[in-house]
């Protein structure tokens, strides 16, 4: 059986961080002032999956401390998912965009990691 392929992991964490960035950036900059400073959580969460991609030598590691972040981010976010009706029907603010932008994002970087951890094994003969 072979390792994990080193690649995968680094780039599902580089993708999740980056989407986390945005979301923290435009849900920060983008409504109308006053925005709390509370709204860059999800960048900060962004510049930390980032620097788990560091790890990608060791993707066990790097995925785990992958899935941490995003565990974070959908117990931070995950209540905002039951708005979505709200949000797509114009209903709901810029919190909740933001809030269910970042679960979403964690759920599909969750996803991601196991396909990347997966995906890497060799088939037994």
């Amino acid at each position: 059986m072979t390792e994990p392929n080193p690649s995968r992991v680094p780039r599902v964490l580089r993708g999740f961080g980056a989407v986390l960035l945005l979301v923290g950036v435009a849900g920060y900059f983008l409504p109308a002032p006053p925005v709390h400073w509370t709204a860059l959580i999800p960048a900060g969460l962004g510049v930390v999956a980032l620097l788990v991609s560091l790890a990608g030598r060791w993707p066990v590691v790097a995925a785990i401390g992958g899935a941490l972040v995003a565990m974070v981010a959908l117990a931070g976010g995950g209540s905002a998912l039951v708005q979505l009706p709200a949000l797509l029907t114009g209903e709901a603010g810029a919190a909740v965009a933001s809030r269910s932008a970042t679960a979403a994002a964690a759920i599909l970087a969750l996803g991601g990691l196991v396909w990347a951890l997966r995906s890497g094994r060799g088939r037994p003969a």
